[in-house]
């Protein structure tokens, strides 16, 4: 054999051996005896968290394992090679380890433990609604929004983990928000843009700097419409928010004041500008209360009669988000 082919046949064999060698140590449990698998990674409060154990060295199919909850035995017996223990409350350790008798290499064991946590989402959009409301803006097609996340992570002598040492990766619709996720960023800001999809599907996963403990949440977040509601503006009571207008009303009084609140739209303060309002009455444009939110409405004569108004509220820069209102008015 001459020196050159010598030569190649053992660098190809140093080139297979380290690439074996490599391939084998970037192979997780490669080089464990016995290894977990623990579904869900990061377990929720009082559910079921499934244990399995994996070797590349041996037939688990033909040992006997003897598992242990917390120390004490809990299954015992050949090829159980999978247990479902239950979580727990928040913040309460479990620890599951295993003893696998093998055919061929004698007993092996392996311990892991886990604490469960929780994560909760709070949203709020940059939506309107009338002083004193006790509801919040919905989301409207366009509309921009917070979601906050609020874990309830405890140490494992019961101490609440300050959130802001926690890492947060945001994602909205399956894609990751890299600037918007990491250390301590407890929140995520975005814009509803797709007009498509019937929600954005917002998610978090949150755990500690070294993934000891973790949890995880999602929820869509899908837009509505806007609304416009009619109130009365009494001279001595104010607006009387505690019952908007039906779509007739019977005019009793000499002169009535409407009201009127665009729900949800995007905006802190309906005359501000960003929004148009447009008044009619029996289908005549009443362009001296334009872009104002009340009208004054007086009996003419003492003849029954019927006025039908009718309001448009149009947001200048989301072409979207509109809607209208109606009223008929006998008197």
């Amino acid at each position: 054999m001459s020196r050159a082919l010598k030569s190649t046949l053992f660098s190809l064999f140093v080139f297979c051996s380290f690439f074996t060698l490599a391939s084998a140590q970037g192979i997780p449990g490669v080089n464990e005896p016995v290894t977990f698998v623990v579904s869900p990674e990061f377990p929720k409060p009082d559910t079921d968290v499934t244990i399995s154990a994996r070797s590349y060295h041996t037939d688990l199919n033909r040992a006997t394992f003897t598992w242990y909850v917390n120390g004490k035995v809990f299954r015992k017996g050949p090829g159980i090679t999978s247990v479902t223990v239950s979580s727990g409350s928040s913040g309460t350790l479990t620890t599951v380890s295993v003893d696998v008798d093998t055919v061929d290499l004698g007993v092996i064991s392996n311990e892991t433990s886990f604490r469960p946590a929780e994560v909760s989402l709070v949203w709020e959009s940059d939506g309107y609604v009338p002083p004193f409301y006790k509801g919040k803006a919905l989301e409207l097609y366009g509309s921009s929004f917070k979601v906050t996340a609020l874990p309830e992570f405890f140490t494992a002598g019961g101490k609440k983990i300050d959130p802001k040492t926690l890492v947060y990766t945001w994602r909205k619709n399956g894609t990751t928000d890299g600037d918007q996720s990491g250390y301590g960023k407890e929140s995520f800001r975005s814009t509803q843009a797709s007009y498509v999809r019937g929600g954005d599907i917002i998610s978090v996963e949150v755990s500690t700097v070294d993934r000891s403990l973790g949890a995880n949440k999602s929820f869509t977040l899908s837009p509505q419409s806007a609304e416009i509601l009619l109130y009365e503006n009494s001279p001595l009571y104010g607006i009387l928010y505690e019952k908007a207008f039906d779509s007739v009303f019977t005019l009793a009084a000499e002169e009535l004041t409407l009201h009127a609140e665009p729900f949800n739209f995007s905006t802190r303060n309906p005359l501000g500008g960003s929004l148009s309002l447009d008044w009619s009455m029996n289908g005549v444009n009443l362009s001296s209360v334009q872009n104002n939110t009340e009208l004054l409405v007086r009996k003419v004569g003492n003849t029954a009669g019927q006025s039908v108004i009718n309001l448009t509220i149009q947001h200048k820069d989301k072409m979207l988000q509109g809607g209208q209102t109606g009223i008929t008015i006998f008197q």
